[in-house]
């Protein structure tokens, strides 16, 4: 069993043709409106979700602070070890990459 939580700026940006395995449960989480920060639907969604009891691996890549504010949301709300989180922050928002 796996929840894969897939942000995306708009409805339009949903990919109703995608098929997901038996056993994977896809959530599109649209990010409606300039206001809205990236990473902060798919932090909420995953705070507010019932995650499946037991040890389970987390696989979390996006705008920095999404990856760090959900390493700390399971490792301190979810009692997930450290060791079974791999997380990402390949940007940040409202600053520019070097080079």
């Amino acid at each position: 069993m796996a929840e894969v939580f897939l942000e995306v700026p708009g409805t339009a940006d949903i990919r109703t043709d995608i098929t997901a395995p038996e056993g994977v449960r896809v959530r599109w989480l649209a990010r409606e409106g300039a206001d809205t920060l990236p990473g902060g639907p798919a932090l909420d969604a995953v705070r507010t979700s019932s995650l499946r009891p037991g040890r389970f691996y987390t696989w979390v890549a996006g705008e920095a602070r999404l990856a760090t504010g959900l390493r700390r949301h399971l490792v301190r709300d979810r009692g997930v070890p450290k060791p079974d989180i791999a997380f990402f922050g390949y940007w940040r928002h409202g600053r520019s990459s070097p080079g």
